[in-house]
């Protein structure tokens, strides 16, 4: 860190100074998110596997690094996130290791696609560095490729997982609910990539069809996401989630 970020930080005003902290949040909170599952993880298989155990634990402490620097990108605007605090008070879900690999694995490679997608944006237009953080995420992509490249080679030493039909159900579930998930919340926050140079629903398109094409490698089956009507449903879905939120805002009773 250098005097350039809080300088930075200084000059954003308006509706990207907060766009641009929710998104510093939002990141803050997901990356330490991963390091609470990498950790536990870690811990729960030091007796059973260590090797595995000991990969957890660096997989960690990647995440906890990302996640100490997004917090401290957030003191350049006067804020902090409790990290302590969300790991006491967060509620824990058990799910199925099979269910950990695929949406985890997910989540690493379409993490990779999206730094490197703003980073390499951002170098081919510098007039739209409004934040020094991004300069970074060429390295920083590097460790969530990795990650998911773990849960790759976890995946291949369980067949069960990739090679009968429920596999192929499961992973086109996941796949659609991460895709889903991404296109609908960025869909919300488009004032933050327009910010930086970006068409939120190009990005986001660009983003899926690179991870889907990634996924295909390894899954059994994943959506055709190349499909003209994949995309067409994704910004139907945008629409009813638009009038949804808007029925939430809304003192009136809406006619069902």
């Amino acid at each position: 860190r250098n005097p350039e970020f809080k300088a930075a930080a200084d000059k954003m005003e308006g509706p990207l100074r907060q766009i641009f902290v929710e998104f510093l949040e939002r990141s803050c909170t997901a990356e330490f998110s991963g390091f609470l599952l990498y950790k536990e993880l870690g811990r729960r298989l030091k007796k059973t596997n260590p090797v595995v155990a000991e990969i957890f634990s660096l997989m960690s402490r990647d995440e906890a690094r990302h996640a100490g620097f997004l917090n401290k990108g957030l003191s350049d605007f006067n804020l902090a996130l409790d990290l302590g605090f969300l790991t006491k008070a967060r509620k824990y879900t058990f799910f199925k290791p099979k269910f950990i690999f695929y949406a985890t694995y997910l989540s690493e490679k379409i993490g990779y696609w999206r730094y490197i997608t703003i980073f390499r944006h951002l170098k081919a237009n510098p007039q739209y560095q409004v934040y020094p953080i991004f300069k970074y995420f060429d390295n920083w992509c590097q460790d969530e490729n990795r990650h998911g490249d773990f849960f790759s080679a976890l995946l291949k030493a369980q067949p069960q997982f990739l090679n009968d039909w429920k596999a192929k159900l499961w992973s086109r579930f996941f796949c659609l609910s991460v895709y889903v998930t991404m296109y609908l919340n960025d869909c919300q926050r488009t004032a933050f990539y327009e910010g930086i140079g970006l068409n939120t629903k190009e990005f986001d398109m660009h983003v899926i069809i690179e991870t889907n094409r990634t996924t295909a490698r390894i899954f059994p089956a994943v959506p055709d996401v190349e499909n003209p009507e994949f995309k067409r449903k994704l910004d139907r879905m945008v629409e009813m989630n638009q009038k949804i939120i808007a029925v939430g805002e809304s003192d009136d009773i809406p006619l069902v």
